[in-house]
């Protein structure tokens, strides 16, 4: 094994595919750049960072970018859809020199993606993989002046390469949300779309078709005064609306609570728009008042399914009485779109064609979701009786209890013709619906 290098030019690299037709806004990679202003702001006297932030390309093209920079340390940023492109140009700049560091992280980055083809071919490219939590991981890997395998597999929250395939050290705890660099306040981040914003990490649900995680402590949110200055700094990228990534607004109460506040000191969402989640049999009137507040609330409505047979396979419920209850409510202070999800393990064609029709009289906007088995989700938590088949590239399901590959594929050809006919999208991994006329 070459020696690697041990300088601090670094390279970061992701990837969004391009525009979806489904899903038409501008949505910056957040992920990247809260690694970004983790190492900026750390303060390296021989720092020396260049990110590409990419939206489609030619792995030899940005490969030969890359290396005319000269990196001693790339670091990639990979989801389902940025994968096999990232792993592509991430083999190119190994066999230039084998001497580079080459670090994965993202929600792709996970032992069992590498463990069978495609991904399996190209374990010997990348030498170590960032576990969940990656700003204050990748801080140390920078920070390293030795990089040798015992080095790397010291740290927390990483895989590194051993005979017998991965091997995962301690998970690293969640860091204070509060201590991590912000990429809008240091304008890492394109101007323009929308600005994301995130006030706690995690979930107090399990869903097995979900890769949000546990939520570690309900206490451990982003401060009102780091909020408001977070608001103000988005507002500066001339952004039209805020996307909040928190697992829902309703699931941590000090979250949405420091949240408000923050909201109401700043005044941000009174020029702004909110793009959320809510969990509806968590609904309070405070959750109201405060989505009535906004300018222009946009609420997504995850239900997944309205059979709770079904969702029982995913260790999900559902709650007929106050889901009714709850919808008259939200739809009086916001504009919203029900979600469920095409191809759930334990659904068959009729309960879906049941679901997605009474979804559809609903007056608002629906999105259906087509399954994809993630790498901390489906793929190893599952259980075998699901008998899952689904594409090892997209992961999406190809077939598994209650669907055949026949049912499956047919019922994608219907989503895309009632999407047609109906004057809504048609993307790769999901189907939109505008709210019935």
């Amino acid at each position: 094994m070459s020696a690697l290098r041990t300088g601090r030019r670094v390279a970061l690299v992701a990837q969004y595919p391009e525009r979806d037709p489904a899903m038409p806004s501008f949505v910056p990679n957040l992920g990247l750049r809260m690694v970004e202003a983790s190492i900026r702001a750390a303060g390296f006297p021989d720092l020396a960072c260049r990110t590409w932030d990419l939206a489609g390309g030619d792995a030899g093209t940005v490969a030969r970018e890359i290396l005319a920079f000269d990196p001693d340390i790339v670091g990639f940023s990979a989801y389902l859809w940025s994968l096999p492109f990232l792993c592509r140009v991430a083999a190119l700049i190994k066999q230039d020199d084998p001497g580079r560091l080459v670090v994965f992280g993202g929600p792709s980055a996970r032992p069992v993606m590498f463990a069978k083809p495609p991904f399996s071919g190209y374990q010997e490219d990348i030498d170590v993989l960032v576990i969940n939590e990656g700003e204050e991981t990748f801080r140390e890997i920078v920070s390293l002046t030795e990089r040798r395998p015992s080095a790397l597999g010291a740290l927390r929250g990483v895989a590194v390469k051993e005979e017998q395939g991965w091997r995962e050290t301690p998970a690293r705890p969640l860091a204070d949300l509060d201590s991590l660099a912000s990429p809008y306040a240091l304008d890492l981040v394109q101007h323009g779309g929308l600005g994301v914003l995130q006030t706690y990490r995690g979930c107090p649900f399990t869903c097995s078709f979900c890769e949000w995680g546990t939520m570690e402590s309900p206490k451990r949110v982003r401060a009102v005064d780091h909020l408001d200055r977070e608001l103000q700094a988005i507002a500066r990228h001339d952004v039209y609306a805020a996307l909040l990534v928190d697992a829902g607004l309703n699931l941590n109460r000090n979250a949405f609570l420091n949240l408000k506040r923050a909201a109401e000191e700043s005044g941000f969402f009174e020029r702004h728009g909110l793009i959320c989640e809510v969990y509806p049999a968590a609904v309070r009137q405070e959750h109201l008042d405060f989505l009535g507040s906004v300018s222009n609330a946009y609420v997504g409505i995850g239900l997944q399914s309205f059979d709770n047979a079904v969702l029982a396979h995913v260790d999900r419920t559902y709650d007929e009485r106050r889901f009714d209850e709850t919808f008259g409510k939200l739809d009086a202070v916001a504009s919203l779109a029900v979600e469920i999800i095409l191809g759930l393990p334990g659904d068959n064609p009729e309960t879906f064609r049941r679901n997605f029709e009474r979804a559809r009289r609903l007056p608002c906007a629906l999105r259906v979701y087509h399954c994809v088995v993630l790498p901390s989700g489906l793929m190893v938590r599952s259980p075998p009786e699901h008998r899952l088949d689904y594409d090892p590239v997209t992961l999406k399901m190809i077939s598994c209890t209650g669907w055949s590959e026949a049912a499956l594929q047919a019922e994608c050809r219907f989503l895309t013709r009632q999407a047609t006919l109906g004057g809504g999208r048609t993307g790769e991994f999901f189907w939109t619906f505008p709210p019935p006329r």
